[in-house]
């Protein structure tokens, strides 16, 4: 009986694999001058990777919404720590189009490393991927204005942006590569100030291994008995 509790153990375990995709703290637009923040924060080979988007509703019709984005990279230690994308995994109403102002760039249904595709991705530059020298550098802040378009109705429940909230960093800490991970709605318990800690992409191969170590642990013992 023991042995068959393990073996369920190690099959929520591994199934925890694709713990990126459950939805979870969504952060909710339905007037105008609504605003809802993201925060990331982590440590990685050395740097203190830290940053927090603002979104504020300017404007609201049936198929369209505006947004002001307000974007902070606020991390600091070794590496240049360069905020390269930034993206939301659902979006509902389902989305049509994404346009961002200036140097920022966004669309939809497009990949962010880490986090497959995502309904949503922003980013300073390049595209959704990074892959170039373009970015947020550490201590910059940027606004610009994004457009989003669906072919339902952003007034029937408001909008609505569902995690994981993924981010990229290029040229991180000592290692000088690039890092992905998930930040927190800025507006639910635990996420801010000293606590905020959110969570890092989900290595399926790592959680794997962690079931078949438990496995190994429980027949050791069985054989011992």
């Amino acid at each position: 009986m023991q042995f068959k509790k393990t073996l369920q153990a190690i099959a929520l375990c591994c199934s925890l694999a694709g713990i990126g995709s459950a939805h979870a703290d969504p952060i909710l637009f339905n007037n105008v001058d609504d605003t809802g923040s993201i925060l990331y924060a982590t440590t990685w080979q050395g740097a203190s990777l830290s940053a927090s988007v603002q979104f504020t509703l300017t404007s609201l019709s049936a198929q369209q919404a505006v947004f002001s984005v307000l974007v902070a990279n606020n991390s600091s230690g070794p590496g240049k720590n360069t905020l390269t994308s930034f993206g939301i995994d659902v979006v509902t109403p389902t989305l049509q189009n994404a346009t961002a102002s200036g140097v920022w760039g966004a669309g939809t249904n497009v990949t962010l490393p880490g986090f497959q595709k995502v309904d949503l991705c922003m980013w300073p530059g390049n595209n959704c991927s990074g892959g170039s020298n373009a970015g947020l550098d550490e201590g910059e802040i940027s606004q610009f204005t994004l457009t989003l378009t669906t072919k339902g109705s952003f007034l029937s429940n408001g909008i609505s942006f569902e995690t994981p909230y993924g981010v990229k960093f290029q040229t991180v800490g000592t290692g000088g590569k690039s890092y992905d991970f998930a930040g927190c709605n800025a507006g639910t318990p635990g996420c801010g100030g000293s606590s905020l800690v959110p969570s890092q992409v989900p290595e399926p191969a790592s959680i794997a291994l962690l079931g078949l170590g438990l496995l190994g642990a429980t027949l050791a013992r069985r054989r011992k008995a």
